[in-house]
């Protein structure tokens, strides 16, 4: 059976809340409201008791209780949790004076007008320990400060304080004080950026560090969408400069949406540009020497290729450019291993290439093959037939020629009443 642990007791400091002069002090007071209690004299207890029941991971907490009000430190459940407790009538009159009164949770409140200006943001540093919940999705870059109370007097004083928060309620329940709030700053920068300026930025210690260690990668996250904004900053010349907004994108490292979304902020609006008289002349001109639309694109210096393009199309500019090949170095082999009738796939082994490269080469040369489906032959493929078998090519090639079987090329010879030919080796 677990045995508790009782630290050294302090003496206690009864008058420690009388007056909140200290960040030890605002911060104690904020993690109270959220997580501590107070109880009054009765049957039992003699007088009284102001504790603080948390985790045993956040017993620094409770240390510094103990440093600034005394009292005694024990540890229970298994180690699981620890207990700051003090007896104190003066000090629970203090807390109850503060706002921090028994069975607090629906009617919470505090008297800011007795803790000094400067201490506001300490105040909620320890409101945010106790009953706060701070997120940072590095993947996602998404942040998040939020404080859950069932207090709706707490939540107005949280809200008109500090306008950086936003309020959201939760119904948990029929009852009414089943009502949940919970106050946030979500992913957006300035409020975020206000929230660790007024808690974080004059906060000279660390209490909790597991919460601390995400305020550090928030701190992180701040400066990183500064240098980003910096980044950014460059679009609009790098736009003047004639860049496209992709080539924009790929030389700042991001996605087109940011870099048409700081454009458009800017007023530049990249679909609305309106091209002139002289951009269709020089367009037309540019396309009819061999240009790409690409070419004509850049060339121009506005608009979007899908615009250029578009616009080339409307002013008839829409037939492709013949490319000019060079002749293949093997086209007279290929040329004469068809003229004595092989077909593409022996022209193919014997030289080496592909089967497409040797069609492409004898298309180059002015030889047109025919091709059809096994269950097509068109007319045009018949006469070509007639004719390379007149030249003294065999059924089989003139079939693998075509795509389609021998039989069929022989069924549609039949039809035209042309002579039988006669199969041979290939």
């Amino acid at each position: 059976m677990f045995t508790t642990i009782r630290f050294p007791a302090l003496p206690v400091n009864h008058s420690a809340f009388h007056v909140i002069d200290s960040h030890q002090k605002a911060y104690l007071l904020g993690f109270l409201l959220a997580d501590g209690c107070v109880m009054l004299p009765r049957p039992g207890i003699c007088r009284s008791v102001v504790n603080l029941k948390i985790l045993a991971g956040d017993i620094s907490a409770c240390h510094m209780a103990q440093e600034v009000a005394g009292g005694n430190l024990r540890m229970m459940e298994n180690g699981y949790r620890v207990i700051w407790e003090c007896n104190s009538d003066e000090m629970v009159s203090d807390l109850i004076t503060l706002g921090i009164t028994p069975r607090k949770t629906f009617t919470a409140t505090l008297r800011w007008d007795l803790i000094p200006a400067h201490l506001h943001g300490t105040v909620l540093a320890g409101l945010i320990d106790g009953d706060g919940n701070l997120r940072f999705d590095k993947t996602a870059r998404r942040a998040e400060v939020s404080i859950a109370s069932g207090s709706t007097p707490l939540r107005n004083q949280l809200l008109e304080r500090f306008p950086f928060f936003r309020s959201v309620d939760i119904a948990v329940g029929e009852n009414r004080k089943s009502l949940l709030h919970r106050i946030s700053v979500d992913n957006n920068r300035e409020r975020l950026e206000a929230l660790l300026q007024t808690v974080y930025a004059s906060l000279p210690f660390r209490v909790l560090e597991r919460k601390h260690h995400i305020v550090d990668l928030l701190w992180g996250y701040l400066a990183d969408l500064d240098a980003y904004d910096q980044k950014m900053g460059n679009v609009a010349a790098m736009k003047a400069s004639g860049l496209t907004h992709a080539e924009v994108a790929s030389q700042l490292g991001t996605s087109l949406r940011p870099i048409n979304d700081r454009l458009k902020a800017q007023g530049i609006d990249s679909r609305r540009i309106v091209f002139t008289e002289d951009d269709h002349h020089e367009m037309q001109r540019l396309h009819g020497q061999g240009m790409s639309i690409a070419q004509v694109h850049r060339a121009i210096g506005k608009g979007t290729e899908q615009a250029v393009r578009h616009h080339l199309h409307r002013m008839g500019c829409t037939q492709k450019m013949k490319r000019l090949l060079p002749r293949h170095p093997m086209a007279d082999t290929i040329l004469m291993l068809h003229r004595d009738g092989h077909t593409l796939s022996g022209i193919s082994k014997k030289v080496g290439i592909g089967v497409v490269v040797v069609s492409r080469v004898l298309r180059h040369e002015g030889i047109v093959l025919v091709k059809g489906s096994p269950m097509k032959l068109t007319l045009e493929g018949v006469d070509w037939a007639i004719a390379e078998l007149r030249k003294g090519r065999t059924l089989n090639a003139v079939s693998k020629d075509l795509g389609v079987s021998a039989t069929l090329v022989r069924f549609r010879l039949k039809e035209k009443a042309s002579p039988k030919p006669v199969d041979g080796p290939e």
